[in-house]
């Protein structure tokens, strides 16, 4: 009970600060277990027993329950883990959270062990998860987390992250968010939510029409265009304190913005002059730079990682297809030749592919190719059209807005095509999702 005492003291101090707090406990991994650029192979085994609630707090918690369930779907997700039958394990559960018998895993065919204990007061929570190589006998990481019951699903996030860059010395990406446009309430407005559907805010509220929201580079802010005022404007939101900035009022369109890798500089389409060209908004004195000058439509604009090259669709040649140019507006290479509508191209994170959609036979597919344009493989082959391919920040997976079930949904596949599975987003069962923007890294 002392030892249960000191927790909530700690606890009492930090939780009216903060609403999640991360305290780092140890780490000492230097090992890669998982190579995750290897073809796929055998599964890592791992043991994930029930969440251990410490006693005598006369409060009922459903948190040790739902972080289990939580860091089982995450990291199966990857298809990276097996995650072992619970009916398997054979440790007696009465023992204490910190001694272990590893034989107890080893024997059920554990490599890995994932163990954690919480303490749940009132609306209160401190958890501590501990990440184990059953076969060597140690810890890889720990962490304990101090927040609120309504944090859990956060935690688990957070330590399905740790446990990612543990084995594989890569981040996690199961706290990051997406961005996407949703009709549910009855005009188009911005909508986010974590990366498997969860917590679901929204993010416009002005009742008309919101189109291609994009994420800064820092994760604060997000921009969008909005017919709010008549026209097809630029604007951006701060998304802690709600304020919103138009960008960009240009006579015509203002549309397709994607900020660069710096943060500093906006790519995005106008049609000011009469025709929709690209241009660069340099943010710091709001001036404009043409990128490019031709009879031909412009749209639709994607950074290198680098900053240094940006993709785009033109009609130039004649039907859409996908184009390179340098940010200084030299060097203007075509990239795709085939399909007859090739659009909404994404430079993957690593700046080695370009993800993008193509019609052909009548509808759109997702494909991939090489940052050179060669090696064009097709993703997709379902029913309905698959288009607006995002990136994860690891660039392991592509998020997509598809119509396969008849209506609009948000799907999610590793950047080989395989895993396609739908995003069922909280609370909102209707279809009519588009637009998806995967988040960067989150603080």
């Amino acid at each position: 009970m002392a030892l249960l005492k000191r927790y909530f003291i700690l606890f009492s101090l930090l939780a009216a600060c903060c609403s999640l707090l991360t305290v780092f406990i140890n780490t000492g991994h230097a090992k890669v277990y998982i190579d995750i650029n290897a073809p796929a192979g055998k599964r890592l085994p791992i043991a994930i027993p029930d969440i251990k609630i410490l006693g005598g707090l006369g409060a009922e918690s459903e948190a040790d329950g739902l972080l289990r369930d939580i860091l089982i779907h995450d990291l199966e997700f990857t298809g990276l883990f097996d995650v072992l039958d619970k009916k398997s394990y054979i440790e007696d559960p009465n023992k204490k959270p910190n001694d272990i018998d590893f034989k107890d895993w080893k024997v059920i065919g554990a490599d890995i062990l994932i163990k954690g204990v919480l303490i749940a007061e009132e609306e209160n929570l401190t958890v501590e998860l501990k990440l184990f190589d059953a076969v060597q006998a140690k810890m890889l990481t720990g962490r304990r987390y101090i927040g609120k019951k309504t944090n859990t699903r956060a935690i688990a996030h957070k330590f399905a992250s740790e446990v990612i860059e543990a084995l594989t010395g890569e981040k996690g990406i199961f706290d990051t968010q997406f961005l996407f446009v949703s009709n549910i309430s009855g005009s188009k407005e911005v909508y986010m939510a974590d990366y498997d559907g969860y917590n679901l805010r929204q993010v416009t509220r002005n009742g008309s029409i919101n189109i291609s929201p994009q994420w800064s580079p820092d994760g604060a802010r997000v921009l969008y265009t909005s017919y709010k005022e008549g026209q097809p404007y630029l604007y951006m939101l701060e998304l802690a304190t709600g304020r919103e900035t138009r960008l960009s009022n240009q006579p015509g369109i203002n549309i397709g913005a994607r900020w660069s890798p710096s943060g500093k500089e906006i790519a995005l389409t106008l049609s000011k002059d009469g025709n929709p060209e690209l241009y660069i908004l340099e943010l710091g004195g709001m001036k404009l730079k043409r990128l490019t000058n031709n009879w031909a439509i412009d749209v639709s604009p994607s950074w290198s990682p680098d900053g240094k090259r940006l993709v785009f669709v033109s009609d130039i040649g004649g039907n859409p297809h996908i184009y390179m140019i340098n940010s200084d507006a030299t060097g203007l290479a075509r990239l795709t030749y085939d399909g007859k509508y090739n659009a909404a191209p994404a430079w993957s994170p690593k700046g080695d592919r370009i993800a993008f959609a193509r019609q052909s036979e009548g509808r759109f597919d997702i494909w991939v190719m090489n940052a050179d344009g060669t090696g064009q493989i097709k993703l997709t082959s379902n029913s309905g059209d698959n288009e607006n391919p995002s990136w994860s920040p690891d660039g392991r997976y592509i998020m997509f807005a598809s119509t396969r079930d008849g209506g609009g949904n948000i799907y999610i596949m590793q950047n080989n095509g395989e895993r396609q599975r739908r995003i069922r987003i909280e609370n909102m069962a209707k279809q009519g999702q588009t637009a998806p923007s995967w988040s960067p890294y989150l603080q």
